[in-house]
């Protein structure tokens, strides 16, 4: 070989042992560099804290507040674009509404909750960002959870009659609801979460009056059900979401807070402990996650988490701890009671 040519090799060999080193550099250093800025936008109303938030299927995301006070505005609703800008939505007119829950289908989302003496349930609807009311099932004074999967959702309600936690199916996305059925084993618990994997499959949460937890299966629409054994030091299970038999939700105990999945309908789980309070779960895949909550000092946090390795997102303007987060296809959504975070779905 020409001594040209061996200086030519030479270079080469050099150059790409920089571009190795680099690259190992670079990979050693991609926690930090992976780590999204997120701003914060304040929300339009800073008397009616926001409660709720939701996304479609489409990137279509809507937040939403409610309030008791006597003075100024008791509803509030905004939407936002999927790149991110959020615009006011206007309300259905309602004495004293009370949202409590809000579950997002392909192109709609279902807000429920109590107005006095009723349920109260609004479909929202991404191709108009409309709001409109729909019809609950009869007797009830109050939708405590709502989930929805594809066109098949479901909600449970308390019955006017007793108070008795009651259980609903609409296969039409909310349009209509079959007969409500009591829930007699929650005769007087608080429930906390639902999630349908499947028609006639869910998978419900709830408090007894003591603060005692339990999960309740069925498999037939709500007709019987089956208690499912959890780990002791369980206190709450929220922001369940499941799809067939793979579930994923958020775990809470006297000590920490644990992203939680399950490939049986809860039979069994795996978790991963999340270092912060969290408050609120969403998740693109069972694998996949954005967990929202607060430090210990009551600064707001926000995480992703992929797998087991849950990565801090900086935030930034976010005055107050994270309530709710949502998630579509390519838009997450978190929310704090007077902030609204657009965050993208983790990869």
């Amino acid at each position: 070989m020409s001594p040209a040519l061996t200086r030519v090799g030479a270079h080469w060999r050099l150059a790409a042992t920089f571009a190795v080193g680099a690259l190992v550099l670079a990979s050693c250093g991609t926690a930090k560099v992976a780590i999204p800025r997120l701003s914060g936008t304040p929300a339009l109303s800073i008397s009616v804290p926001l409660s709720n938030v939701g996304c479609t299927l489409n990137d279509v995301c809507v937040a939403v507040g409610t309030s008791s006070a006597s003075v100024g505005p008791t509803s509030v609703g905004e939407v936002t674009t999927p790149k991110g800008r959020w615009l006011n939505l206007p309300l259905p007119a309602s004495t004293s509404p009370l949202i409590t829950s809000l579950a997002c289908m392909g192109t709609q989302c279902l807000l429920g909750g109590s107005q006095p003496g009723h349920d109260l349930l609004w479909r929202f609807s991404a191709s108009g960002d409309t709001l409109a009311v729909v019809t609950p099932p009869p007797g009830g004074i109050g939708i405590d959870a709502l989930s929805c999967n594809g066109l098949i959702c479901a909600l449970v309600d308390t019955s006017a009659l007793d108070a008795t936690p009651r259980f609903s199916f609409s296969v039409d996305g909310g349009l209509t609801w079959t007969n409500p059925l009591d829930i007699t084993w929650a005769s007087s618990d608080a429930i906390t979460s639902i999630s349908c994997g499947m028609v006639f499959d869910c998978v419900v949460g709830a408090l007894s009056v003591h603060h005692q937890f339990s999960l309740y299966v069925t498999r037939d629409g709500g007709t019987t059900w089956t208690k499912r054994v959890t780990p002791s030091p369980w206190t709450a299970l929220t922001s369940l979401s499941c799809t067939k038999l793979r579930c994923v939700a958020l775990a809470s105990t006297s000590a920490t807070s644990k992203l939680v999945r399950s490939n049986n309908l809860g039979t069994s789980w795996t978790s991963v402990s999340l270092k912060e309070q969290a408050n609120a779960l969403a998740c693109t895949s069972t694998t996949t996650c954005v967990v929202v909550g607060q430090h210990s000092n009551q600064t707001p946090w926000l995480a992703t988490v992929n797998q087991d390795a849950t990565v801090i997102v900086t935030l930034r303007y976010v005055p107050t701890p994270l309530l709710n987060v949502a998630c579509g296809s390519k838009v997450c959504a978190a929310i704090g009671v007077t902030t609204l975070l657009s965050v993208p779905v983790p990869k």
